[in-house]
C-alpha cells in the first residue's frame, strides 16, 4: 500500500516541475507546431518499425518543439510505458491533461494508467471525464467497466460492457468483459455465451479461453475447462495463469501427476508465486510424497510470510513427517497472523485431537466455530473431541472395566463392578449380585452368540487344556501340577462362570490325571463361590478310573450336596450399531444378488464423487453401499479414504480395519491404513501395515 503513494507523490512532484520548466520555456522560445508535427510523424513511424528509442528521440523533439502537442506526450508516455518507466509514462500524461485540459484522449490514457498500476477509482473519474467531453466510444466504455469489475461494482460494469457491445457490435474485447463480471456473480452460464461470442470474433483470443474455462469450472464441467486451456496454451504457452488453472483442473479430474507438471511449468515462468507452490505441494500430499510437500510449501512460506494458510498447510507437512511441534508451532503462527481464520484454528484443533490433547482441541474447535457456525464438519470433530474429554473425565473417576470384557447379569439383580486385581479378598457373606465375564484367550475369536445357562445345570466335565482357578479361598490345598494334553478337537469359546455355593467347604480331593472323555465340553474356566448355610460335602477319596474323569487339570471346587438352583443367566445386550456396522459383525452373512448389485452400483457412485473433491456426499453413497451389502469390503477401503481425505483418521483406521477383516489380502487397504496409522503418530503399526501391503501387492512379470 505504500509503494503506490509513494509514487504518486512522485508524480505529483514530477508534474510541477514539468510545470516550472514549461513556464520557463514559453518564456524564451514560441512553439513550432510544424516542426514538432514533422518530429511526431517520425516517432510514428519508428514506432511501426519496432524502434521504441528511436520513436522516443522523434517525440522528444516534438515535445520540444511545441510543449502543448499532446499526441506526441500520450505517445511517449505509452513507449515509457512499455519499456517499464511508470514514473515518466505517468509524468507525460499528467503534462498532456494540464496542458490541454479539454482533450478527452489524455484523460483515457491516464486512466488506463491508473488502471495498470491499481489505482481503479482514480481511473474511473478520467473515463467519466472522457465520456462527459463527448468521447462516447467503445474502448471507453470498455475500460471503465474493467475499471468497475476490478472494484467489484458488477452491475456498473455490465451497463459499461453493454454499451460497449451497443457502439461496436464486432468488438470482442467487451464481450470478454462482460463474461467476466457475469462469472463474479456466479452466472456461469450467461458468462460462456459472452466467451462464445468473443472468441466467434476473434479466433485466437487467448485470454477468453482461459476466463470461458473458468466458468466451465463453475458449473463443474472440468471436461470442457481442460479443452479451452490446452486450447489457451497452444496459442500462448507461456501464459502462467493458463499453466496454474489447468494444473487445478486436472487435479479435479484424478490427474494429479498431469496437476504437478502443470504446476511445475507455473513455477518455471513464475517462480515467485507462493499459491502455486502451496498448490503443488497439497498434490505431493496427496500421493504421500511428504518430503516434496514439506520442501513446496516451506518455499510458500518464504515468499509469503505473512500469510496463514502457506503456514498452515506447511504445519499439515510437519505432522505427516512425524514433526509434531513443529507442526503446532507453524498452525500458532497461523492464528497470530489471522486471529480470524477458522481453519487456523480448525487445524489446530484437528492437531491437538490427534495427539490426544483433548482439552486443547475442544478449545480451539469451539473458537473456530464461532468464526464459522455453519461448518459440520467442524462440530462434527467438536463433538468428538467433547465426548473423549468427558471419557477421561469419568475415568478418573472410576476405572472402567476391561475392554475385552463382556458383562452378562442375573434376572433380577445389578451388575457387580469388576475387581480392581486378579486376587480379591472374598468377604464374610458374598453380594447377592453375581456377575459373570466372557474373557477369550489370546488368539481366539468371540463366539457369535452366548447361549443362556439351564436352570440346574448338570456338573460340566472340564477339557483336557484347562487349568481353572477360582481364586483364593481359606484352608485349601492347591492339586499337584500336570502336564497339559491336547485340546479337544472342536472347542467353542472360553466362558467364566460364576455359581454361588457353600462358604465352608472341605478341599477337594487330589485327581489325577484320566484319559479323555469320549465327547469334551467347551472351554471352559469355572470359577466358583460360596452361598451362605450350606452344609459341606462330606470328603470323597480318589477312584482309579471314573466314567468321564477330567484330564490334566489343577482346579479348586467348593461344592455343596445341597445347592440352590442356580438362576438362568441371559447375556447383556451389546451396543446397537449402524445398520451397516451389524451386519458386518457378520462377514459371511447372506446378501441377495440384488442388493449386491444395488451396493456395488453405490460404490462406484461414491468413488465418482471421491475422484471430484465431494467428500462429504461420497461418504453418504458408501453408507448405503454398506447397508445394502455389509460385506463390500471395496466400500469400507473406499470410505476410510474419504475420511482420511477429511482428517479424521482415527475412523478412517476403523473402515480400513473392517476392510481388511473382510479381505486379509487386501493390499491396498493395508496400505491405506498405514498413512492414517501415520498421520497419528503410530509409526511402527504403519510401518507394519506398509510391509504387508508390500507383500501381498504383485510382482509384475519382466
Amino acid at each position: 500500500m505504500c509503494k503506490p503513494n509513494y509514487r504518486a507523490a512522485r508524480i505529483v512532484l514530477l508534474v510541477a516541475a514539468c510545470g516550472v520548466l514549461l513556464s520557463v520555456n514559453g518564456a524564451q522560445s514560441k512553439p513550432d507546431k510544424r516542426k514538432s508535427q514533422a518530429a511526431y510523424q517520425q516517432g510514428q513511424l519508428a514506432d511501426q518499425a519496432g524502434n521504441r528509442e528511436q520513436a522516443i528521440a522523434a517525440y522528444s523533439e516534438a515535445i520540444d518543439a511545441d510543449g502543448k502537442n499532446t499526441a506526441a506526450l500520450r505517445a511517449r508516455a505509452k513507449d515509457y510505458l512499455a519499456a517499464g518507466d511508470r514514473d515518466k509514462a505517468a509524468e507525460d500524461l499528467e503534462t498532456a491533461v494540464r496542458v490541454q485540459p479539454g482533450d478527452a484522449q489524455s484523460y483515457l490514457a491516464r486512466g488506463e494508467l491508473l488502471a495498470e498500476i491499481g489505482q481503479p477509482e482514480r481511473a474511473i473519474q478520467d473515463f467519466t471525464t472522457a465520456i462527459t467531453l463527448k468521447l462516447e466510444r467503445t474502448e471507453v466504455y470498455n475500460a471503465r467497466g474493467m475499471a468497475y469489475s476490478d472494484m467489484r461494482h458488477y452491475d456498473k460494469a455490465i451497463e459499461d460492457f453493454t454499451q460497449a457491445i451497443k457502439l461496436r457490435l464486432d468488438s470482442p474485447e467487451p464481450y470478454n468483459g462482460r463474461g467476466i463480471a457475469l462469472c463474479a456473480q456466479g452466472k456461469y452460464r450467461d458468462a460462456i455465451e459472452d466467451f462464445d461470442a468473443a472468441i466467434a470474433r476473434k479466433a485466437d483470443y487467448e485470454q477468453a479461453f482461459v476466463e470461458r474455462a473458468l466458468a466451465y469450472t463453475g458449473l463443474g464441467d472440468f471436461v470442457h475447462a481442460d479443452e479451452d486451456l490446452s486450447g489457451a496454451l497452444k496459442l500462448n504457452g507461456d501464459d502462467v495463469r493458463a499453466w496454474r488453472v489447468r494444473g487445478a483442473v486436472r487435479e479435479r479430474l484424478g490427474r494429479d501427476a498431469d496437476a504437478i507438471v502443470d504446476y511445475s511449468e507455473a513455477i518455471k515462468r513464475d517462480p515467485s508465486d507462493a499459491r502455486t507452490f502451496l498448490a503443488r505441494g497439497a498434490v505431493y500430499a496427496r500421493q504421500q510424497r511428504f518430503q516434496e510437500s514439506l520442501e513446496d510449501r516451506d518455499q510458500a512460506v518464504k515468499l509469503a510470510p505473512n500469510s496463514a494458510e502457506a503456514y498452515v498447510a506447511r504445519g499439515s507437512s510437519y505432522h505427516f513427517l512425524g514433526q509434531h511441534d513443529k507442526g503446532i508451532a507453524d498452525r500458532t503462527t497461523a492464528i497470530s497472523l489471522d486471529p480470524a481464520s477458522s481453519l487456523a484454528w480448525t487445524a489446530r484443533g484437528n492437531a491437538y485431537y490427534l495427539l490426544n490433547r483433548y482439552t486443547e482441541a475442544v478449545s480451539d474447535l469451539r473458537q473456530a466455530i464461532r468464526l464459522d457456525p455453519g461448518n459440520r464438519q467442524v462440530q462434527e470433530l467438536l463433538d468428538m473431541a467433547e465426548a473423549k474429554v468427558q471419557e477421561a473425565s469419568a475415568a478418573a473417576i472410576v476405572k472402567p472395566p476391561p475392554t475385552d470384557t463382556i458383562a452378562m447379569t442375573l434376572p433380577g439383580t445389578a451388575t457387580a463392578a469388576p475387581a480392581s486385581d486378579g486376587k480379591p479378598t472374598p468377604p464374610p457373606e458374598p453380594p447377592s449380585d453375581v456377575k459373570a465375564e466372557l474373557k477369550p484367550e489370546a488368539g481366539t475369536p468371540l463366539p457369535a452368540e452366548i447361549k443362556p445357562q439351564p436352570a440346574s445345570p448338570p456338573k460340566p466335565v472340564p477339557p483336557a487344556d484347562l487349568k481353572a482357578d477360582s481364586g483364593p479361598a481359606p484352608k485349601t490345598v492347591p492339586p499337584p501340577e500336570v502336564k497339559p494334553q491336547p485340546k479337544p478337537a472342536n472347542p467353542p469359546a472360553d466362558l467364566k462362570t460364576e455359581v454361588k455355593t457353600a462358604p465352608k467347604t472341605v478341599p477337594p480331593p487330589e485327581v489325577k490325571p484320566q484319559p479323555k472323555p469320549a465327547n469334551p465340553p467347551a472351554d471352559l474356566k469355572t470359577e466358583v463361590k460360596t452361598a451362605p448355610k450350606i452344609v459341606p460335602p462330606p470328603e470323597v477319596k480318589p477312584q482309579p478310573k471314573p466314567a468321564n474323569p477330567p484330564v490334566d487339570l489343577k482346579t479348586e471346587v467348593k461344592t455343596a450336596p445341597k445347592t440352590v438352583s442356580q438362576p438362568e443367566v441371559k447375556p447383556q445386550p451389546k451396543p446397537a450399531n449402524t445398520p451397516a456396522e451389524a451386519k458386518a459383525a457378520s462377514p459371511n452373512a447372506a446378501v441377495s444378488p440384488a442388493n449386491r448389485q444395488t451396493a456395488m452400483t453405490l460404490y462406484k457412485q461414491g468413488l465418482a464423487l471421491l475422484q471430484q473433491d465431494r467428500i462429504a456426499d461420497a461418504i453418504e453413497q458408501l453408507d448405503a453401499a454398506l447397508i445394502m451389502d455389509p460385506t463390500l469390503a471395496l466400500a469400507f477401503n473406499a470410505r476410510g479414504y474419504a475420511r482420511y481425505r477429511q482428517k479424521q483418521y482415527l475412523e478412517a483406521i476403523i473402515d480400513f480395519d473392517k476392510a481388511i477383516l473382510l479381505n486379509p489380502s487386501y493390499a491396498n487397504a493395508y496400505l491405506n491404513r498405514s498413512w492414517a496409522r501415520r498421520a497419528t503418530g503410530d509409526t511402527a503399526a504403519a510401518d507394519a501395515d506398509a510391509a504387508k501391503a508390500k507383500e501381498l501387492t504383485p510382482v509384475p512379470a519382466k
